[in-house]
Protein backbone atom coordinates (compact mmCIF):
# COMPACT_ATOMS: atom_id res chain seq x y z
CA UNK A 1 0.00 0.00 0.00
CA UNK A 2 3.07 2.22 0.98
CA UNK A 3 3.79 1.90 -2.81
CA UNK A 4 1.23 3.01 -4.46
CA UNK A 5 1.06 5.95 -2.07
CA UNK A 6 4.49 6.88 -2.94
CA UNK A 7 3.86 5.99 -6.64
CA UNK A 8 0.69 8.56 -6.79
CA UNK A 9 3.30 11.33 -4.89
CA UNK A 10 5.67 10.72 -7.22
CA UNK A 11 2.58 11.24 -10.33
CA UNK A 12 1.90 14.45 -8.59
CA UNK A 13 5.50 15.64 -8.21
CA UNK A 14 6.28 15.14 -12.10
CA UNK A 15 3.16 16.60 -13.04
CA UNK A 16 3.99 19.70 -10.60
CA UNK A 17 7.24 20.14 -12.14
CA UNK A 18 5.67 20.37 -15.72
CA UNK A 19 3.39 22.60 -14.94
CA UNK A 20 5.27 24.92 -13.27
CA UNK A 21 8.07 24.78 -16.04
CA UNK A 22 4.95 25.49 -18.31
CA UNK A 23 3.79 28.58 -16.67
CA UNK A 24 7.32 29.79 -16.29
CA UNK A 25 8.01 29.32 -19.96
CA UNK A 26 4.83 31.36 -20.61
CA UNK A 27 5.43 33.93 -18.04
CA UNK A 28 9.17 34.34 -19.47
CA UNK A 29 8.68 34.03 -23.29
CA UNK A 30 5.58 36.18 -22.82
CA UNK A 31 7.56 39.20 -21.68
CA UNK A 32 10.24 38.44 -24.67
CA UNK A 33 7.87 38.11 -27.25
CA UNK A 34 6.00 41.74 -26.20
CA UNK A 35 9.68 42.98 -26.21
CA UNK A 36 10.19 41.50 -29.56
CA UNK A 37 7.28 41.94 -31.66
CA UNK A 38 6.71 38.23 -31.76
CA UNK A 39 4.09 35.51 -30.65
CA UNK A 40 5.20 33.10 -27.88
CA UNK A 41 3.78 30.54 -29.65
CA UNK A 42 6.59 31.26 -32.02
CA UNK A 43 9.00 29.83 -29.26
CA UNK A 44 7.34 26.65 -28.23
CA UNK A 45 10.25 24.53 -28.98
CA UNK A 46 12.07 26.59 -26.33
CA UNK A 47 9.71 24.58 -23.84
CA UNK A 48 12.08 21.78 -24.52
CA UNK A 49 14.62 22.43 -26.22
CA UNK A 50 18.03 25.25 -26.03
CA UNK A 51 18.55 26.05 -29.86
CA UNK A 52 20.77 29.59 -30.35
CA UNK A 53 17.36 31.15 -31.09
CA UNK A 54 16.13 30.30 -27.22
CA UNK A 55 19.32 31.17 -26.31
CA UNK A 56 18.54 34.93 -27.58
CA UNK A 57 15.86 34.89 -26.46
CA UNK A 58 16.62 34.28 -22.94
CA UNK A 59 19.17 36.46 -22.94
CA UNK A 60 16.93 39.27 -23.91
CA UNK A 61 14.66 38.47 -21.31
CA UNK A 62 17.95 38.28 -18.39
CA UNK A 63 18.97 41.61 -19.68
CA UNK A 64 15.47 42.64 -18.83
CA UNK A 65 15.81 41.19 -15.49
CA UNK A 66 13.46 38.24 -16.11
CA UNK A 67 14.95 35.06 -14.82
CA UNK A 68 16.09 33.17 -18.02
CA UNK A 69 14.20 29.63 -18.29
CA UNK A 70 15.74 26.17 -17.91
CA UNK A 71 13.99 23.55 -20.03
CA UNK A 72 15.81 21.05 -17.48
CA UNK A 73 13.06 21.94 -14.85
CA UNK A 74 10.91 20.69 -17.76
CA UNK A 75 12.44 16.73 -18.35
CA UNK A 76 12.76 16.20 -14.72
CA UNK A 77 8.97 16.96 -14.48
CA UNK A 78 8.21 14.96 -17.73
CA UNK A 79 10.48 11.88 -16.40
CA UNK A 80 9.22 11.81 -12.92
CA UNK A 81 6.29 11.75 -14.41
CA UNK A 82 6.51 9.29 -17.16
CA UNK A 83 8.47 6.65 -14.81
CA UNK A 84 6.09 6.60 -12.20
CA UNK A 85 2.97 5.78 -14.58
CA UNK A 86 5.24 2.96 -16.14
CA UNK A 87 6.30 1.70 -12.70
CA UNK A 88 2.31 1.93 -11.23
CA UNK A 89 1.39 0.44 -14.70
CA UNK A 90 3.65 -2.12 -13.85
CA UNK A 91 3.24 -2.75 -10.50
CA UNK A 92 -0.76 -3.19 -11.44
CA UNK A 93 -0.25 -6.21 -14.14
CA UNK A 94 2.00 -7.65 -11.57
CA UNK A 95 -0.95 -7.97 -8.99
CA UNK A 96 -3.25 -8.78 -11.79
CA UNK A 97 -0.97 -11.50 -12.73
CA UNK A 98 -0.36 -13.30 -9.85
Amino acid sequence: MKTKTLLNSFIGLGGLLTLISSLWWGVVYHFVSEQNGESMWDSISCLYSLSEECNFLRAMGWLRGVNAYEPMLFWLGVVVLIMALLLKRSLSRGELSS
